[in-house]
């Protein structure tokens, strides 16, 4: 399998200024973010963790396909693997939004 390269675009914005605008308002998977800011979804997991850390970030749980387990506790922006409850890994991936501060 031939893996598609990720070619960057000219950025008038910092990487985490762009997922900000992106996220204002709307409630995006990882996915999404990666397809739009063209960055891979390794890189784009670093800059949500510092945005974490700095409390404007919002996670939306991953959630389980089989069974409806919701993984409530876990803080990382990372997609768990399995089901702790079913073992299923067909998981809903958590989605992101961020907190404006005025």
């Amino acid at each position: 399998m031939i893996k598609k390269e990720i070619i960057p675009r000219e950025r008038s914005e910092t990487i985490r200024q762009e997922l900000m605008h992106l996220l204002n308002g709307r409630h995006l998977p990882i996915s999404a973010l990666s397809r739009e800011i063209r960055l891979s979804e390794k890189e784009i997991h670093s800059h949500l963790e510092q945005m974490q850390r700095t409390g404007i970030l919002n996670i939306y749980p991953a959630r389980c396909s089989g069974c409806g387990y919701v993984f409530e506790k876990r803080d990382r922006p990372k997609k768990p693997g399995k089901c702790p409850r079913c073992k299923g890994t067909h998981i809903e991936p958590p989605l992101f939004s961020i907190t404006v501060r005025r």
